[in-house]
């Protein structure tokens, strides 16, 4: 019986006509070079071609009053509150409040200098979530105020010229303060893998970005997570 079986479809196999060179409605890959490369350029023309055509697309989504200050803030109020939705900021804000803090081990003013003093503060975000960083306060008048954000592998207080590991060139904070502005300089949450996970059970090569977003969902909590420093 296996032997008849065998027999009956071996006439059927070799009818099979041959597969095709190629699949329907595509062409063999004969491009030369770094493929790569190709891909990452045609990547960048689709971007710059929506872009240039979300100039046009937009202005059908908007209808802005300029008649004033509070009918224009009116008007676009709903696509202010939509793009508040994607970027994921539902949560209630909390009041607005700056905290000196310290103690013994890491004191309030952490470093002075002839031009300014450099404090530990932190502020409410959301609840239970605050954000954290350092406040120079320069010595004399206050030309102005400044956010100055640095690079996510970089802490405040090498932007601030306090810490080591990054060059007097970028010190841009510290070059603020010295010339007569308060900065104030948020601590961002490392892109690093370092530690990342738990030893006893698995080491991971995610982000501590994404590794503390992880935790906060888990725990039921906000997206949103307190910058470590």
């Amino acid at each position: 019986m296996p032997w008849l079986i065998l027999s009956l479809l071996i006439p059927c196999v070799s009818a099979f006509d041959a597969p095709p060179a190629t699949l329907p409605n595509t062409r063999p890959l004969i491009e030369a070079g770094d493929l790569s490369t190709s891909m990452l350029d045609g990547l960048h023309r689709f971007t710059e071609r929506q872009i240039e055509r979300s100039i046009l697309a937009r202005t059908k989504l908007r209808d802005r009053d300029t008649s004033s200050r509070d009918a224009y803030e009116k008007s676009v109020e709903s696509n202010r509150e939509s793009f508040r939705k994607i970027l994921g900021i539902v949560d209630p804000r909390q009041p607005v409040r700056m905290e000196r803090f310290g103690d013994d081990s890491a004191p309030t003013l952490v470093a002075e200098s002839d031009r300014f003093r450099a404090y530990q503060v932190r502020w409410p975000v959301l609840e239970g979530v605050h954000g954290e960083g350092l406040l120079l306060e320069p010595k004399g008048g206050v030309k102005g105020h400044v956010v100055a954000v640095p690079d996510a592998e970089q802490t405040p207080e090498q932007v601030a010229g306090i810490g080591l590991g990054v060059a007097e060139g970028p010190q841009f904070a510290r070059r603020l303060a010295a010339s007569g502005f308060r900065v104030v300089v948020p601590t961002l949450v490392s892109r690093g893998c370092t530690c990342s996970g738990n030893p006893r059970i698995a080491m991971t090569n995610q982000p501590h970005r994404e590794w503390d977003r992880l935790h906060a969902d888990l725990l039921g909590g906000s997206a949103t997570s307190t910058p470590t420093r």
